[in-house]
């Protein structure tokens, strides 16, 4: 019996060397690891060949200019292609791809279609990786009042955003004072607030997303945390992903934010609105029961991510089939 690579992982570490992790099953040696120039290419460049039960590699002569990586059974078997989860941009430092998540029927999302992230504001160096990505559409949750104090930088002559407010302008949201709660909390309160009350904006960007002309496309808010990981969220069900990995998708905005970018928005939450420390400290966090109540929630209301949107988020009942044949392969 030959081993069979059953998932990969591949980030860059603090020195820009290529870690890449997997898990296989079987009898298996050794694994090649190669670089892929994109998650749908036929060659690929050979980089080391190592154990397999190893589980792990780190490259550190990975070139600069690919994301794409593949680990194979040595001999034979069949590869498994993992793109960089997170791009490691120097003003965004929440941006990262979909992709490589198991979804519906076994199948995979595919790397390089869709993107969530904080605020675009691209530094130099970003502009030719955004560019390089081929991006069609922007989707900004954000208000008007944040566009303004922190907008988005994109490459020059870029028309693609389109902006879809998540919270409501005509309600307002769960407020501290009247929840009376801590933090993590009061995110789960935001998190059904917006069920209720942005359903049809939802609605409006999986319609979006399920536009093959208009693909590869970004969602993101300020942290790319609770807006854009309710969108993910909806996504990802929708593409039948398993809970457990949209609920890890979801945590990993901890991973990536920085510890500048969290001392900011405290010192404002505190600052600006009197938000007391502690209840800061939760709002900051990524509470992973917090996303995982909101999606029983709507289970429980809707009896699927599908009904929440042909019902209340108003899309028509082509766009989660769509959404099925444009991002899984």
């Amino acid at each position: 019996m030959s081993g069979t690579v059953t998932s990969v992982t591949f980030e860059r570490n603090e020195r820009r060397h290529a870690v890449i992790e997997w898990t296989i099953t079987g009898n298996c040696d050794q694994v090649d690891i190669a670089w892929v120039s994109a998650p749908d290419a036929d060659e690929a460049s050979h980089a080391r060949t190592v154990s397999a039960r190893a589980g792990t590699a780190v490259i550190d002569d990975a070139p600069a200019g690919l994301r794409y990586v593949s680990v194979r059974p040595s001999g034979g078997g069949e590869a498994v292609i993992a793109g960089e989860r997170n791009l490691g941009l120097l003003g965004p430092c929440n941006f990262r791809d979909l992709g490589g998540y198991r979804g519906a029927g076994g199948a995979r999302v595919r790397w390089g279609k869709v993107f969530r992230s904080d605020t675009l504001a691209l530094e130099d160096q970003d502009l030719a990786v955004f560019a390089a990505l081929g991006i069609r559409a922007v989707y900004d949750l954000r208000s008007d009042r944040e566009r303004e104090t922190s907008p988005n930088r994109l490459p020059e002559g870029s028309d693609l955003v389109e902006l879809v407010a998540l919270i409501s302008q005509d309600s307002s949201p769960p407020s501290l004072e009247t929840l009376q709660i801590d933090g993590e909390s009061f995110l789960a309160g935001i998190y059904l607030h917006m069920l209720e009350r942005s359903a049809v904006a939802f609605g409006r960007i999986l319609t979006g997303l399920a536009d093959g002309n208009r693909l590869p496309a970004v969602f993101h808010c300020a942290a790319g945390k609770d807006r854009t990981g309710m969108v993910a969220a909806l996504l990802l069900s929708v593409l039948g992903v398993e809970e457990s990995d949209i609920l890890d998708d979801y945590e990993l905005t901890s991973r990536y934010r920085r510890p500048e970018r969290i001392a900011a928005t405290k010192a404002r939450l505190e600052g600006e609105y009197s938000v007391p420390a502690e209840v800061v400290a939760g709002i900051l966090r990524t509470p992973r029961w917090a996303m995982e109540s909101t999606l029983a929630e709507l289970g429980q209301r809707y009896g699927s991510v599908e009904g929440y949107l042909t019902g209340p988020a108003a899309v028509d009942r082509s766009v989660p089939e769509k959404l099925r044949e444009l991002l899984l392969r």
